[in-house]
This record gives C-alpha cells, sequence and structure tokens, in this order.
C-alpha cells in the first residue's frame, strides 16, 4: 500500500508565508523611510485660520520650503503649533510626488482674543515686551487667548526679559474683568520689588488745570505703581476735573512711568507723567430730543437743567440724564433709556447734545413682600405703604418709604435694624414686585 504525505502542512505555510513577507514589510517600511527622508518639502498649507495669518503659523511651525522632511518632523511642528496655546487642535496629513511632499495643518483656533496688559514692568518699553513674548509666541498681536499654552508662553517671556536684565522680580498672572464678566483682560505684573509713584507731571496741561491736577493726584504719591489703578484714578478723578469746567474732549494718554535714577528724598521709584489733550471750553448750545412721548420736551429739559450758552459742565449734563430717566421713573417707565450723543461746533465752542430716548412699557406696582418682622410690625408697615397693586409704579417711592419711614422711625423692634431692598419688573405682567428684608 502506498503511503503518501504532503509535501507541505498547512501550519508549515503559514509559516513559510509570514517567513517571507514579515522581511518584506521590514524592507517597504524602511524603503519608506528613507525615501520621505529623501524627499524634499514643496508646499506648506494651514487649513482652517480665522485669525492668524497662513505667514505667521507657517513660521511658527519651524518648517521650511526646500528642506528635507520626514514625518517625525511634521509631528514635531503640530505640536510645537499646539504648544502656543492659540489652537485647540491640529492635525496633518501629506502626499509626495516626484521626491516633493506637500503638507497640509488643519487646525481648529482656540476661541476669544483678550488684551494682553503688562502692568508694572517700568523698566521697559511697549515695543520691548511685545518683542519679548513674541519670541515666544511669534503671532503675539497684544492679544491672547484663555488658554494655558498661551499664559505659559507669555509668563516664560516676560520671566527671561526680568533675568536678562538682573530684576529681581517675578512675574504673577491674575485674569481681569468687570462685574459683568465682561472687558476680560489678561494681566501680567512683576512682583517682589516696590515701585512707589514719586512724583506725577502732566505734559500738556495749562498752568491753570495744573495745579487742580496735583491738588487731585495726591493721592497717587507712594503709592504702588500700577498701570491698571492709575488708569482708573485718571478716568475716576482726574476727567472729571475737565469734564466739570466745559473740557468736554480731554483726553489722557496712557500712563508713562520712568524709573528715576537719581530720586528726590527717600522715594526710590517712578516719576509718573500723565499727557493730556485739553481741547476746547465748549458752551451749551441746547439740546434735540427724539422718542419721547410720555413726557413733553419741555419737562425733560426742566429734569435736564441746563440753559442756553452757560458753560457745559459735563458732570451737570451726567446728572441732568440721570434726573430725566427718573422723571421716566416716577411715571411708571423703569425701563426707559437715553441715548446721549454729542456734536461739537469748534468754530463757535458751542455743543448740542441729541437725545434718543426708549420709553419702554409703563409698569404698574405688584406685590409687597416684607421679610424679618413680627406680624404686628408688619401690618403696621403694610398700613404706612401708599403704592397699591395695580397702581402706576413710582420708581422714587422705595427709597424715600425706607428712609422716612423704616430708617428714621426705627420703629419695628425698638432697635435699629439693616434694611435691605429690592424691585423686581416683571416683563409678562409689566408690573414691579417690591421686597423689604430686615436683619
Amino acid at each position: 500500500m502506498l503511503n503518501c504525505r504532503p509535501l507541505f502542512s498547512l501550519q508549515k505555510i503559514s509559516q513559510a508565508l509570514c517567513s517571507f513577507l514579515v522581511p518584506l514589510l521590514l524592507i517597504s517600511s524602511t524603503t519608506i523611510a528613507q525615501q520621505a527622508t529623501a524627499m524634499r518639502l514643496a508646499k506648506i498649507e494651514i487649513v482652517g485660520l480665522q485669525r492668524y495669518q497662513q505667514e505667521q503659523i507657517i513660521a511658527a511651525s519651524g518648517l521650511q520650503i526646500g528642506q528635507h522632511v520626514d514625518v517625525a518632523m511634521f509631528d514635531a511642528a503640530a505640536q510645537k503649533l499646539l504648544s502656543l496655546g492659540i489652537f485647540k487642535s491640529v492635525r496633518f496629513r501629506y502626499h509626495f510626488n516626484d521626491n516633493q511632499m506637500t503638507v497640509t495643518f488643519q487646525v481648529e483656533e482656540a476661541q476669544g482674543a483678550f488684551p494682553v496688559i503688562f502692568d508694572n514692568f517700568v523698566w521697559f518699553s511697549n515695543k520691548e515686551l511685545a518683542d519679548a513674548v513674541r519670541r515666544e509666541l511669534p503671532v503675539f498681536d497684544g492679544t491672547a487667548p484663555d488658554t494655558s499654552g498661551a499664559i505659559n508662553a507669555i509668563t516664560k517671556a516676560l520671566e527671561r526679559l526680568l533675568q536678562e536684565r538682573n530684576i529681581p522680580a517675578h512675574v504673577e498672572y491674575l485674569p481681569s474683568a468687570n462685574q459683568a464678566g465682561a472687558n476680560v483682560q489678561h494681566v501680567f505684573s512683576a512682583s517682589g520689588l516696590s515701585i512707589p509713584i514719586c512724583s506725577v507731571n502732566f505734559p500738556g496741561a495749562s498752568s491753570a488745570q495744573e495745579v487742580e491736577l496735583l491738588k487731585r493726584s495726591k493721592p497717587l504719591l507712594n503709592t504702588e505703581y500700577s498701570m491698571q489703578f492709575v488708569t482708573a484714578f485718571v478716568k475716576a478723578n482726574l476727567v472729571p476735573a475737565y469734564r466739570q469746567r466745559g473740557y468736554l474732549r480731554a483726553n489722557f494718554a496712557a500712563p508713562q512711568p520712568k524709573v528715576d535714577p537719581s530720586p528726590a528724598g527717600n522715594c526710590k521709584g517712578v516719576s509718573l507723567a500723565l499727557p493730556v489733550e485739553e481741547g476746547a471750553v465748549y458752551n451749551w448750545a441746547g439740546a434735540e430730543l427724539t422718542g419721547n412721548a410720555a413726557l413733553t420736551t419741555q419737562e425733560l429739559e426742566s429734569a435736564l437743567g441746563m440753559r442756553s450758552s452757560e458753560v457745559a459742565d459735563g458732570l451737570k449734563i451726567d446728572k441732568g440724564l440721570e434726573a430725566m430717566m427718573a422723571a421716566y421713573g416716577k411715571k411708571g417707565y423703569v425701563k426707559a433709556r437715553v441715548k446721549a450723543s454729542p456734536t461739537f461746533d469748534d468754530a463757535t465752542h458751542h455743543v448740542t447734545y441729541h437725545l434718543e430716548i426708549t420709553e419702554g412699557a409703563q409698569y404698574h406696582m405688584g406685590e409687597l413682600m416684607v421679610v424679618g418682622l413680627s406680624e404686628s410690625d408688619e401690618r403696621r408697615l403694610r398700613d404706612r405703604w401708599k403704592l397699591k397693586s395695580g397702581d402706576i409704579y413710582d420708581a422714587s417711592y422705595l427709597d424715600e418709604f425706607v428712609k422716612k419711614v423704616v430708617m428714621e422711625g426705627r420703629m419695628f423692634g425698638g432697635r435699629p435694624r439693616t434694611v435691605g431692598m429690592s424691585a423686581r419688573p416683571n416683563l409678562q405682567s409689566l408690573t414691579v414686585d417690591v421686597t423689604i428684608k430686615f436683619n
């Protein structure tokens, strides 16, 4: 009997194929890698840009047209772009033809770009600071997204600048915004050193105004310099000094601190210049009102309180506009608003205010809620509250009631009480609910 056996078992065939394919794959991958390394970069594309320029991002990637490249270099370039902190994601794809490679980076920009404030780096100009940041963040334009990558890059750049100048300070970062969460800013400051304001001067100010400015600026002396604080101080204290005298277009430039090499007395800090353009003194030429129906023009002008050809006192104008809105509030128009737009006549030095009024709906009294009193005291309080449900709401009544009845009388509980109050308009029912809370 003839005994026949297969020349190869199935297992041996598989082993044979694997032993053939593995060397082939190794040879192929090695060949591709060698081929890619030998290829020149012919083109770089950036897809997905909205805020930044393609040339900026290509420069930041570190890649250059004509250089020899491989996939590892593309990956490193993508990581470098991602580390800038201006992108949420960075991906790339590539193709090659005739020893030429093209790479395309698909990017998604981080949302938002907020101003960067160098608060007290008094040893450097703004240009020096910006140039230093661009060494770490090449696309820096005075703003930055709210990402840790961007914040870290700016911090690193400022730390290095301080070290290069042998300044013994370190960098602190604090985000800033107003109470509504708007006007977001990235604030960087140098801490660890005392930088007092030793003197203040006002380039551009007339001698007559300089006396008043120096008087109002005394609180700045010997305080630690902060651009944000000084800017707020100027707006709250110095600009009103001009507006009150009719200098409605007076404008202060950014604070200019200068390290004083030979300080007077014991003050070792900065001399501070607050340049100002005073402009002209304007007189009142009148107001032009539009949009008013519930109140007459005569009523509103009377509330405004300005007389023809008098000095256009900016503070008086502000109070007059508030008085106009209060007049609307007394008649239930609690959402009334006015948009004031001045027109200046530089030939005659007169100003006309265009007042665009939006009256809104008329509101009525809703519910009165009293918190923190005994039943008897609450009853006595409600008896004295004269604004009944359904009456036209008077926005001035609540303040007057609390002052006269509650604060002056001190009649509830036999002792002084802390009183809180709120008035909440209801947009659907056009009523105002009032709450008086005793603590």
